[in-house]
């Protein structure tokens, strides 16, 4: 028995190899008549039957360009790893799994948003993290991923994605300090104790605090403990903005009234003003210097105030915003 599985093996694997090129060559004519989805179909017929890379290489192509993206990442990430690979096509495969990959997770964030907004936290979180997983960079997905998760009440997972979270991402970034209100709150519901962690925040950034009751998350007060205010720049803005607009107006008037005045002292063919004595042509064209004297230096004060004002919040803006979730809903905390 033995002998007869021995002669009958090579003989069976001779067959598996002419079907498989029998499968390739159909393939191949369904791929150049753009019938990609059966030229992926009998690419993998034949790839079992014979585990070619060349063979993988078509296949993975095939479901790319049949938009069988799934199995398309699964066979060119197979085509990467395999060691018969193609050294040449090793970066094209690289590349297009990069694109891919692109492809899916738009498809997938988009269904993540459309399932947060439509009570399906869960499934949200889910999709985050499979697109954070082909993305590593992308560490807000990651956070989003928590926030759902802690969405959901899966307090567990949703801690130990906002530690990873924390751990990699940069001080700056901008999830970053309601990722730490997060975590916190997270650690006194499930009775852990909060991490302490070697940054230094920036100045004038919201801190987590302690939470004395942990339904009700609460923002600590900022390291800053009384920042400039914003309102000085907001009201010179203003002032400006009104004193600016004021002058412009007086300074056209006062053209237009100049112009008219000029039409109204023509002569005549005698040689004679009419319409208009001396002394009512000096008065008015006293009270329109006036006026753009006024108009002048209301634009000058306007232009100086506005300059004020914008140079004020440039330097002293408004902090971020924190939306933290409630029991009966969402907590926002901004300072100004």
């Amino acid at each position: 028995m033995l002998l007869l599985v021995a002669l009958s093996a090579p003989a069976w694997a001779i067959d598996s190899a002419r079907t498989a090129v029998t499968l390739v060559q159909q393939a191949a004519k369904s791929y150049e008549s753009g019938d990609f989805v059966k030229a992926a179909d009998l690419y993998q017929k034949a790839f079992r039957l014979d585990p070619s890379p060349a063979y993988l290489w078509a296949l993975a192509r095939s479901e790319h360009l049949a938009g069988l993206n799934e199995g398309a990442i699964e066979h060119y990430h197979q085509f990467i790893a395999n060691p018969g690979a193609e050294t040449a096509r090793v970066p094209k495969a690289q590349a297009y799994l990069a694109d891919v990959e692109q492809e899916v997770n738009k498809t997938r964030l988009r269904e993540a948003d459309a399932a947060s907004r439509s009570g399906n936290p869960a499934l949200a979180a889910e999709l985050y993290l499979q697109a954070y997983k082909t993305a590593p960079t992308r560490l807000d997905w990651l956070f989003k991923a928590a926030v759902a998760e802690q969405m959901a009440e899966a307090w567990e997972p949703a801690l130990q994605h906002l530690d990873s979270y924390l751990a990699l991402a940069p001080p700056n970034a901008d999830e970053r300090m309601q990722a730490q209100t997060r975590e916190l709150w997270l650690r006194q519901k499930l009775g852990l104790k909060p991490l302490v962690r070697a940054e230094q925040a920036a100045p004038g950034v919201l801190q987590p605090a302690a939470v004395a009751n942990p339904a009700m998350p609460v923002l600590a007060k900022t390291a800053e403990l009384h920042p400039p205010p914003a309102w000085p720049g907001w009201t010179t803005l203003g002032i400006g903005a009104v004193a600016l607009a004021g002058g412009v107006v007086l300074l056209i008037g006062a053209e237009a009234d100049a112009a008219q005045l000029t039409r109204e002292q023509n002569h005549d063919a005698g040689q004679l003003i009419t319409g208009l004595s001396r002394e009512t042509a000096l008065n008015r064209a006293s009270a329109i210097n006036t006026r753009a004297a006024v108009g002048w230096t209301a634009t000058g004060v306007g232009l100086a105030a506005s300059g004020f004002g914008v140079w004020w919040l440039t330097q002293h803006p408004a902090q971020a915003a924190v939306v933290l979730p409630t029991p009966n809903g969402a907590l926002l905390a901004v300072r100004f």
